[in-house]
């Protein structure tokens, strides 16, 4: 499947690098089918995971090339944050995988400043190809934490 992008021009994915997102997400209704790209260049090369994959990546709405969230994998940036919620409740089966809405805040010639919407996280269920974002109880989890400069490069 071929798509166009503002941000990255046409892409071409297999129908199993799709996730369905059956709720959208808020704000976002229409949100319904997405692709997650890594976002390459976007951290310090010493910005991967443990297991060498990216810590961030676009959620690119697949129906409208307009469309595109900075999400991050929150664990190698925030080590003590803490996700609870019922995989069966959830309908969620198998591999589940965890990101976090970013903010890219620009404010004239400052510097730019990230924060990640820790409160409502997206639940990706890699096996069943589905994403819904959960929004959690525990207040201690800010929806603008701050991603301090030492995971940015500034070249986002």
């Amino acid at each position: 499947m071929e798509f166009e992008t503002k941000r990255f021009g046409t892409v071409t994915l297999e129908d199993a690098d799709t996730f369905a997102v059956p709720n959208g997400i808020p704000g976002f209704p229409q949100l319904r089918r997405v692709a997650l790209l890594g976002a390459a260049g976007a951290l310090d090369d010493d910005d991967v995971s443990s297991d060498d994959e990216p810590i961030l990546f676009w959620m690119q709405d697949i129906d409208d090339g307009c469309l595109a969230f900075l999400c991050i994998v929150p664990w190698d940036v925030f080590p003590g944050y803490d996700v609870e919620f019922d995989e069966h409740e959830m309908g969620i089966h198998g591999d589940v995988r965890v990101l976090n809405l970013v903010t890219v805040h620009r404010t004239g010639d400052q510097p730019e400043q990230m924060t990640a919407n820790l409160r409502a996280p997206l639940l990706v269920d890699v096996s069943r190809r589905r994403i819904q974002q959960i929004i959690l109880p525990d207040s201690r989890w800010p929806i603008g934490a701050p991603i301090t400069t030492a995971h940015t490069s500034g070249a986002l």
